[in-house]
């Protein structure tokens, strides 16, 4: 019930979003707009879009390597059968998808694959948060997300001290003053490990040095496939790379909210405010909105359903075993 209810929800207000989106959208205009577009524009963000899911692949597979050593074609294929997963089923079911399927690929705990996981989600804050403000600073962008700074920096050194607590945690367990309590409750203490393995590369500074890196090249090219739309659009006058940078914090943060599989109206309303509030019309707006998560989408999709079934997994099937009536009636069997 829990599940369905969450379904739902995240479609309706994907649909309301989208409804406030399309609003008063002339749509002669927008055919218009896209007849325009420059199309040999798609070849460098094609390119891009590759580049930035083999940073993905390379930053993954260093988080997993402690656990036992990864090929990086093996972490490519599963984390772009993931994002597209998470583009079609509701619940974001591709990060559980990953995470199952890549601990029977790699010969890893569960529960470590998931923690690099959460790793990876809380380094793309991190990094977008850091990639944000300096893109601001430089940028001179202001309003918006600025207005939030100090809650911002507040999240910021949130997860530095989780992430902090994570990589220092073998330390912790052994410490005398946390010790006696992991002695007495040893289960606890094997799941705390397990997690702590999902941030044992970062024991290495070599190792933590690239995830870093690794993380920042992703989210640049990300920007920088919003150039290349921007130039698409002729819209490369408005749209910097600071404020293509801006743009895919921005896209985060939409894509954060429960919504619609793929982030549909989400995505489109959030991109249109901030485009109209520097200057761009709102047709052009949320054409150059639509048009990128399209592009996106299609791209990311295609390559990724052709891996989900290349491991002989079908779409159906994903959805039967990681959706709640498939896990109750693999519980009842």
């Amino acid at each position: 019930m829990k599940a369905k209810i969450s379904i739902i929800a995240g479609f309706l207000i994907g649909a309301v979003l989208l409804y406030f989106a399309f609003r008063n959208i002339d749509f002669s205009a927008l055919v218009a707009i896209y007849s325009k577009v420059r199309a040999v524009f798609i070849i460098p963000f094609v390119l891009t879009a590759l580049l930035e899911l083999l940073m993905r692949a390379a930053r993954w597979r260093l988080l997993l390597n402690p656990s036992n050593p990864v090929r990086l074609w093996d972490a490519f294929r599963l984390q772009v059968a993931g994002l597209a997963l998470s583009n079609i089923l509701p619940l974001r079911l591709g990060e559980i998808a990953r995470a199952t399927f890549g601990a029977r690929i790699f010969a890893i705990p569960m529960l470590t694959v998931f923690a690099t996981i959460l790793v990876e989600r809380a380094l793309d804050v991190l990094v977008l948060f850091l990639l944000f403000a300096a893109a601001a600073y430089l940028g001179g962008i202001t309003g918006g997300f600025m207005n939030y700074d100090g809650l911002l920096w507040g999240l910021f050194a949130g997860l530095i001290g989780a992430m902090a607590a994570l990589i220092f945690s073998a330390e912790i367990i052994s410490h005398h003053w946390f010790s006696g309590f992991f002695g007495r409750f040893p289960r606890l203490r094997a799941v705390f490990e397990r997690l702590a393995m999902g941030v044992k590369a970062f024991t290495s500074f070599k190792s933590g040095a690239l995830i870093f890196l690794f993380a920042a090249t992703q989210w640049l090219l990300d920007a920088l496939n919003y150039y290349w739309i921007a130039r698409a659009f002729g819209l490369e006058s408005v749209l910097d790379i600071f404020k293509c940078v801006a743009l895919v914090f921005t896209g985060a943060v939409a894509a954060s909210v429960p919504g619609m599989p793929g982030y549909f109206g989400n995505f489109e309303f959030t991109l249109t405010k901030v485009l109209a509030a520097w200057g761009v019309p709102r047709d052009v707006g949320f054409a150059y909105a639509s048009y990128a998560h399209v592009l996106g989408y299609v791209l990311v999709t295609t390559i990724g359903v052709i891996f989900v079934y290349q491991m002989g997994h079908s779409l159906g099937k994903v959805w039967g075993e990681f959706s709640g009536d498939g896990a109750k009636e693999k519980g009842a069997a």
